[in-house]
Order: structure tokens, then C-alpha cells, then sequence
């Protein structure tokens, strides 16, 4: 069944979050996150839904996926997730519900929401004190937005860059740049966990201008 109150905007990006049912433990071993990832892509594939960000936190996964409808993004969230749980539990001799029923997900609607959420999901190592830098953890899609080797193949194959990031430039060199810039303003704002900023101020909306000083919206 579908979550409840769960809202889909049609062909819109969404902000996805599953957590462990009661804080469980999702992820023990690199062969776990390797095997979440694998079905994490073929449900990105067999569903048609494209993956424009993750992050693999011990007993959470933040996505940001685009699906057509909300009957999509739940068949894609079960192929995964199902899969997933039914492995982890099968090798570690447990049983019982390992995700929480009903997984979040925030329809995100403005280039200003995107640049925001993307930066939230990636800088979740470095805020849970994981990493000092964000390049420095395997498990997310910032290497591939910033423009840094990758550390795991699986997450190059899954990424699919989304619109807004392919307006940052004309070219990957010049799209990494400025994701960089913008992740490092937004990094180092006092408030930098929220999610939504406000495009009008002029502190915040500089930081959505295009590299030919057109606005991002």
C-alpha cells in the first residue's frame, strides 16, 4: 500500500527518505551498501525512474528520484527496499520489518528547492561528524556532482545528473565548479540544514544565478 499522505508531483524530483524501523541498522558492511545499490539500479532501470542523488547512512537512505506518478515511485521504492530487506535479514538469521512503512518523500518543485536538497543530502556525513569533507565518504553522489574520481562504481552507474544541475553550465568542468561553490556557501551557512531558503534575498539568491548571471528558476 501506499504511504499515507503520500504526495507525488508528476515528473518532479522528489527528496525520499527510508529509515530503519525503530533506528534498526540498514547498513553493516560494504558488501551491504554494494548489495542496496546494485537493487537500488535496477529499480532505477525496470521502473524508468532516474536517480539524481543518494546518500547510505547507517540506518537511513536519502534519494532524490524523479518518478512519473506515485504508483511508479512506490513499485520502485518496494523493488529495493523489499529486495533489500529480505537479503540483510536472510544473512544475518533475522526476521521482522527492517524499514519503516512508511518512507518520506517531499516533492521538490523549484531549482532553488533542488540546489538546497541536493546540498542537505550530501553534507549529511559531514553533519553526522562521518567525515570532515564530503568527498571523503563512499557512499553518496557528491563525488559525481562536484567532479571528483569516484569512489564507487555502482553509485557512477546510478547517477542520472537532473535539471537543474545541468543548467550550472555548458560543459561537466564548468557544471562541477559551480556545484562546488554553491555546496560550499550553503555549507557554511549558520542554518545550513534548512532545506528551504528564501530565492529573494540577495545573500540567497546570488547563489541560484546561472554562470551568465540569469536566475536558476
Amino acid at each position: 500500500r501506499l504511504p499515507r499522505n503520500l504526495v507525488v508531483a508528476p515528473h518532479q524530483p522528489h527528496h525520499v527518505i527510508l529509515r530503519g524501523n525503530n533506528r534498526r541498522r540498514l547498513f553493516s558492511y560494504p558488501r551491504e551498501k554494494h548489495f542496496f545499490l546494485s537493487r537500488l539500479m535496477q529499480g532505477s532501470h525496470r521502473q524508468k525512474v532516474p536517480v539524481h542523488a543518494v546518500t547510505l547512512m547507517s540506518n537511513h537512505v536519502h534519494l532524490i528520484a524523479t518518478p512519473c506518478d506515485h504508483l511508479q515511485l512506490s513499485r520502485f521504492v518496494r523493488h529495493f527496499a523489499q529486495r533489500y530487506a529480505q537479503f540483510r535479514n536472510a544473512s544475518r538469521g533475522a526476521t521482522g520489518t527492517l524499514f519503516e512503512q512508511r518512507y518520506k518523500c517531499v516533492p521538490i518543485l523549484t531549482d532553488e528547492q533542488m540546489a538546497i536538497t541536493s546540498a542537505y543530502v550530501e553534507l549529511n556525513p559531514v553533519h553526522a561528524w562521518i567525515c570532515s569533507e564530503p568527498e571523503a565518504y563512499r557512499w553518496s553522489t557528491y563525488p559525481q556532482h562536484a567532479g571528483y574520481r569516484a569512489h564507487e562504481p555502482l553509485i557512477s552507474q546510478l547517477w542520472s545528473p537532473s535539471a537543474w544541475y545541468q543548467s550550472l553550465g555548458s560543459d561537466p568542468n564548468q557544471r562541477a565548479a559551480a556545484f562546488r561553490d554553491w555546496f560550499a556557501y550553503y555549507r557554511a551557512r549558520d542554518d545550513w540544514a534548512e532545506v528551504y531558503p528564501d530565492p529573494a534575498s540577495p545573500r540567497d539568491r546570488k547563489r541560484f544565478e546561472r554562470p551568465d548571471r540569469s536566475g536558476a528558476t
